[in-house]
């Protein structure tokens, strides 16, 4: 396939990624420009010989779109054979993830847009390095009698990173690639209690970023804006692209909801199912029940009841060294340690 011959409609998305790579390029730098140079090649003799095109890179990424599914399965799996077989030498071997999606997208100066690219980039990020994943929509395109060897394993419905609908995920194998994976780091996978958002996140690419690099900084980040300014679906957006960062979770605590100030440490015990006990204040079972644990804590709406969130995330960042707490309010909590970012 030619990039002048660039489908419109019924394509097939092929989309890598390489797990770890920037530890990678760290360590390795010399080293890695070779090996990531050995991956582009492999990868592109494996698409081209299945008929499919490479319209984008994106550092270490890979996109490839083909005009039918049964092929850009193929490529993936001759894809990874070659990169399991090579010797990559001082890097290790580059764990590389696949996914593969289809739907309509449309082309515009050689690249394509739509949700349908929107999904499978997200698709990608739940693998692991060596794994292949496939979306319902691929499965169906696929022939129900598979060559021999081939497996499709269900993996049940996931959802995704800042998208509406969940995903039914596939992870193929054959004789000669790994098979054992752990579960896909989906938003079921991980531990929180984050509601399914009903529309997708589209905009404020840059601010999430921005403000994940200031997570990792900060033990306390408040955003802070008018009413209705979006403060809470870029809050939710920006935890969710963190959940790998925090081993026991991120926990939305919900304060909209409540007038009486005593009842901000009830509302956050009560999501880790937290109860009083005779004869110790709530604030100290709380207390000692996140000490020690390496999680998220996300404030939302603290604005009418700053002074009483001000001094209950104070006490637990003061108290519990590897909790994390991002706050919305109109205005600042006040505290010392505060970063705050005007939405």
């Amino acid at each position: 396939m030619s990039e002048s011959e660039i489908p419109v409609r019924s394509v097939t998305f092929f989309f890598t990624d390489v797990e770890g790579s920037t530890r990678l390029w760290e360590r390795y730098p010399d080293a890695m420009r070779a090996a990531l140079a050995r991956h582009d090649l492999l990868l592109r003799e494996a698409i081209g010989t299945h008929n499919g095109l490479v319209f984008k890179t994106v550092g270490d990424a890979v996109c490839a779109v083909f005009d039918s599914a049964p092929d850009a399965l193929t490529a993936a799996l001759d894809a990874q054979s070659a990169l399991t077989r090579e010797a990559w030498g001082e890097t290790g071997p580059l764990r590389v993830r696949i996914a593969l999606h289809s739907g309509p997208a449309e082309p515009r100066d050689g690249d394509y847009f739509g949700p349908t690219l929107n999904r499978i980039a997200r698709l990608v990020g739940v693998a692991h390095g060596g794994q292949i994943i496939l979306s319902a929509a691929t499965r169906a395109l696929l022939p129900d009698k598979l060559p021999d060897g081939l497996a499709l394993a269900d993996q049940g419905e996931h959802r995704l990173r800042d998208l509406a609908a969940p995903e039914r995920v596939f992870a193929a194998s054959r004789p000669g690639l790994p098979a054992d994976f752990p579960p896909l780091r989906s938003l079921d996978a991980a531990r929180n209690n984050l509601p399914q958002q009903l529309t997708s996140f589209v905009g404020r690419t840059q601010e999430a970023r921005d403000l994940k690099a200031r997570l990792a900084t900060t033990r306390l980040l408040t955003l802070t804006g008018a009413g209705g300014c979006g403060k809470t679906r870029l809050a939710l957006q920006v935890v969710a692209e963190r959940l790998d960062q925090y081993p026991q979770g991120v926990w939305l605590a919900e304060l909209a909801a409540i007038g009486d100030a005593a009842l901000v440490t009830q509302t956050v015990a009560g999501v880790f199912h937290v109860r009083e006990e005779p004869g110790v204040p709530l604030l100290d079972s709380l207390t000692q029940y996140l000490r020690g644990q390496t999680l998220l804590l996300l404030l939302d709406n603290c604005e009418h009841l700053v002074e009483a969130s001000a001094a209950l995330a104070h006490r637990l960042l003061r108290q519990c060294p590897n909790l994390s707490v991002l706050a919305t309010s109109r205005e600042a909590l006040g505290i010392a340690g505060e970063t705050v970012v005007n939405v």
